[in-house]
């Protein structure tokens, strides 16, 4: 009786131990979605990405419960149609495994626009500090100066004066062209340094970005602190709310940059799948707390970090620039395809 016993023991632990690749094999499997819950506005669009564990040859079908709220292309992306809610389904095909995104759809009022004195985010009530929306046919000088002209990047491109300017109907341009007598690709930037610095709130830019690749724009945060390559970035970190070197692959980027721009220079960011290069108007706002970092694009959160890699979330002033320029980095600029334009629409901040 006992030697059956423990011949009975032994065949069960033999089951358990046979069947365990199985157990680890199925919890491993499996997919998941960058959202799981995400608000949209009319007209916005959001790429769902999916990330499948487990499986190496597979096909993934998108789906909409409701295709009039959120539309879904087969390759996930996400077009905001009408007010309400849909879910969006990820499946993997020829399996059971799902991953779902709920998606609430509002309506752009007005209020979006035009009450903007104060705003709620994450409950925490924020006033305006700073608003320009560029009316009028010149640039408010108690607000913006034009960045020194001087030479940037790697190649052979140059801040200009003559790239920034009021169109008149209520945008700041930052203009990209191309000079053949001097051989130069002429930009634009702005800055607020000496007129306006802020440490901590929210800071966001409505603006159509470019429409051709080879450069980018960007709205960004920076300080002459940026330049200390002691204490990592808690007394200085360039803060870059929208990079958009990605036209060919249709992608924002959102940076962190401190300890200086010598051997001691350190960077770390995200970038993000977004429909953003397509002429229209988009938002980009940093929400800059005193423990992280918060990045939205179009009201989406992009990206939220505690920035621990550089020893914490600065904690001096910093000024705005609004730019465009040239590098390496963004690959493929041709002078055929230029001029180019960055228009924006307006520029707030709340504290």
């Amino acid at each position: 009786m006992k030697q059956k016993k423990l011949l009975s023991i032994f065949m069960a632990f033999v089951m358990v131990i046979s069947l365990m690749p199985l157990y680890v094999s199925a919890v491993k499997k499996g997919i998941s979605l960058n959202k799981s819950v995400m608000t949209m506005m009319e007209g916005s669009t959001f790429l769902l990405e999916a990330a499948v564990k487990g499986i190496d040859d597979y096909d993934i079908s998108w789906s909409s419960s409701n295709k009039n709220v959120a539309a879904v292309s087969k390759s996930g992306n996400v077009t905001a149609k009408s007010t309400g809610t849909a879910i969006i389904t990820a499946k993997v095909k020829g399996t059971s495994y799902k991953a779902r995104c709920t998606v609430t759809v509002r309506t752009v009022t007005s209020a979006d626009f035009e009450d903007y004195s104060s705003i709620t985010i994450d409950e925490n009530s924020y006033s305006l500090t700073f608003e320009d929306d560029f009316d009028g046919t010149e640039l408010d000088s108690t607000k913006w100066k034009r960045c020194n002209q001087e030479k940037r990047q790697n190649l052979n491109g140059w801040w200009d004066d003559s790239m920034s300017y009021l169109d008149g109907n209520g945008n700041l341009i930052i203009e990209m062209s191309y000079d053949g007598e001097s051989d130069r690709f002429l930009s634009g930037g702005v800055e607020s340094k000496g007129l306006f610095e802020q440490a901590y709130g929210y800071f966001e830019i409505r603006c159509a970005v470019n429409n051709v690749p080879g450069y980018w724009t960007a709205f960004w945060l920076m300080g002459d602190s940026v330049l200390d390559e002691t204490e990592g970035g808690k007394n200085g970190t360039e803060i870059d709310i929208m990079e958009t070197p990605y036209y060919s692959t249709g992608e924002v980027q959102n940076t962190l940059n401190w300890d200086g721009y010598g051997d001691a220079h350190k960077s770390e960011g995200e970038v993000s799948k977004l429909d953003i290069y397509d002429g229209e108007y988009h938002t980009f706002s940093l929400l800059w707390k005193e423990d992280e970092y918060v990045f939205y694009t179009d009201g989406i959160e992009t990206w939220r970090t505690d920035a621990q890699k550089a020893l914490g979330v600065c904690e001096v002033p910093l000024y705005m620039i609004i730019s465009s320029e040239m590098g390496t980095w963004a690959k493929g600029l041709d002078s055929k395809n230029l001029p180019d334009y960055m228009k924006v629409d307006y520029v707030r901040v709340y504290a």
